[in-house]
């Protein structure tokens, strides 16, 4: 009796799962024919949102500067190279994403992704160069002061939050709970989609390119 009423509540929350996933990318349909707008794993930003590049660093000790998000596209993530999961699952998706995007017909010039630290204390500029380098050559790593980061967080709607160390572990050793989307900023240096987890080079590169497709 017990395992029927256990396989019935499982098949339940399986149901009402579906029917969720079910409306919401119904939902996401009928907003996107309203508007003209791609139905993406995320958000398209209209009209795309200017962002100030606060002075921060880059992985080769070199300032940011607002013409490092021009002339191109670019993705933002923020993490921590101390993350267990989410920030290794991620870049990884990101540097396949763009081996496939270079070789698809046509190629997809692939945006330039940077790896933005919400934990300064510990990622500093070497540290974060053999981080992404590890994920591709290409990828930048950005850190610097934590109130200029937060500005940043702040610009592009993200969270983060450094959690206390446990009271046996050392000071040092905490984790940092943040915001797991990609951020797709325009040619101009304007954020024009918020892309949600979870990732899939397939879902991820056809999301991109309907972003793009908008500026053309």
């Amino acid at each position: 009796m017990k395992n029927n009423i256990l396989i019935a509540l499982v098949a339940a929350s399986a149901l009402a799962a579906g029917y969720w996933l079910a409306s919401t990318q119904l939902t996401k349909e009928l907003v996107s024919a309203e508007t003209g707008l791609p139905a993406i794993q995320g958000a398209v930003i209209s009209p795309p949102r200017k962002v100030g590049v606060p002075a921060l660093i880059r992985d080769d000790n070199s300032p940011l500067i607002a013409g490092d998000f021009k002339g191109h596209w670019s993705l933002l993530f923020f993490g921590y190279t101390h993350c267990p999961d989410v920030c290794p699952t991620t870049m990884g998706v990101l540097a396949q994403a763009k081996k496939t995007a270079q070789a698809s017909t046509p190629p997809l010039v692939f945006p330039q992704a940077y790896f933005v630290s919400v934990d300064p204390q510990r990622d500093k500029p070497a540290l974060l160069a053999d981080y992404v380098d590890y994920f591709d050559p290409a990828f930048v790593g950005v850190t610097g002061d934590a109130e200029l980061i937060k500005a940043l967080t702040l610009q592009l709607s993200a969270v983060y939050l450094i959690m206390a160390a446990e009271d046996d572990a050392r000071p040092d050793d905490y984790v940092v709970d943040h915001s797991s989307a990609l951020y797709l900023l325009n040619p101009d240096g304007n954020l024009a989609a918020m892309l949600s987890p979870p990732f899939s080079v397939e879902k991820l590169l056809k999301d991109i390119r309907a972003v793009m497709s908008l500026s053309r």
